[in-house]
């Protein structure tokens, strides 16, 4: 495709204009978005990387899950090979750790351009904004894995709260909206979307719990001992969000005091039953670890409660202690399973 060398001047889009989506950082994730829109019949083009990106130019995206098909999009490594216009809308779709190279390389040419942050962890609104980007907050909650370069499996969801950052909505918010209820997402506008994000960041708290210990998410709640652990890991960050002056509203709309409440409640419970066992779904975090990535995600969601914990003076030992060993595990290459709960606890000294 044509290169654009110069940046979008204007991007303010006609009403009746269809909008140009550019799915940034394409991996298992922004894969799912771009083949619901492809399929509602919106124009989309995705720029990833390595070998999931020469799969995608070569045989295209094969999808299957809870989203089926194959989807021969255009695929680049950079969007400077394509042609961004006043419809263009960016959906970063990365890992926040991947965040600021990809936008530093594309600085000029996403100058004004609605970036639409399709990722977890609030660090990638707050950078951009304060670098003078025009983003957008999305508490995104979709699961999927990359099963080789090129094959994506949809496991579940196909969440998207979306609002501009950190409050408010606007035109370009509702037909971002319109477009993923077109394909058959559930989006919605919140009026607050930073509380909702960082709602979802105490959920992500756990993630690297589920990589540490090797616990699929439909097993999450099951056994007293994960569950009062993962209970403690997110009191650590209710105490510190207090402080803070920050109010996260949880995924199913509750506060977060009676969201763990509900988790402490004692007594076994089942696995959430899922028919296809090909579709349990494993966090990102146990992704990364599970394919020897070198680095995670968990500073920007434990790490974030252990900086507002220094911050305000509150102690917050079990989200350090993952940080530490998450984090230790990736640069290792040891893969998902190196500790349990009982580890974890002595390890912060509970």
């Amino acid at each position: 495709m044509a290169q654009n060398p110069s940046p979008v001047s204007d991007v303010t889009s006609p009403n009746d204009a269809p909008l140009n989506y550019v799915i940034h950082g394409a991996g298992a994730i922004g894969c799912v978005l771009g083949a619901r829109l492809t399929n509602a019949g919106r124009r989309v083009a995705l720029v990833a990387r390595g070998d999931h990106l020469a799969a995608l130019q070569q045989h295209g995206l094969r999808i299957g899950g809870r989203t089926e098909g194959n989807f021969p999009l255009p695929a680049v490594r950079t969007a400077h090979e394509l042609d961004l216009d006043a419809n263009t809308v960016v959906l970063l779709t990365m890992k926040t750790q991947h965040t600021f190279e990809a936008i530093e390389q594309h600085r000029e040419l996403y100058d004004g351009v609605p970036l639409f942050c399709f990722q977890n962890s609030v660090s990638n609104e707050e950078w951009l904004i304060g670098q003078g980007f025009r983003a957008y907050g999305v508490m995104v909650r979709i699961g999927a894995r990359i099963d080789e370069p090129g094959v994506v499996t949809h496991t579940g969801a196909r969440r998207a709260d979306i609002g501009c950052w950190p409050a408010g909505t606007d035109d370009l918010c509702t037909r971002v909206v319109d477009d993923l209820v077109a394909a058959e997402m559930r989006a919605s506008l919140v009026e607050r979307v930073i509380d909702h994000k960082w709602g979802k960041l105490v959920v992500n708290l756990t993630n690297a719990f589920s990589a540490l210990v090797d616990l699929p998410v439909q097993e999450w709640f099951c056994a007293e001992e994960n569950r009062f652990l993962m209970a403690d890991i997110q009191q650590e960050a209710a105490d510190v969000l207090e402080a803070a002056g920050i109010t996260p509203v949880m995924d199913d709309g509750s506060d977060l005091h009676t969201w763990i409440a509900r988790m402490r409640r004692p007594g076994q419970r089942e696995p959430r039953e899922v028919a296809d066992p090909s579709l349990y779904s494993y966090p990102s975090t146990w992704q990364d670890l599970h394919f020897r990535r070198p680095t995670v995600e968990v500073e920007h969601f434990n790490g974030r409660i252990c900086e507002l914990g220094e911050r305000y003076g509150i102690p917050t030992p079990l989200n350090r202690v993952l940080t530490e060993r998450c984090c230790d595990a990736a640069a290792r290459r040891l893969g998902p399973g190196t500790e349990t709960a009982a580890s974890l606890r002595a390890a912060a000294g509970l």
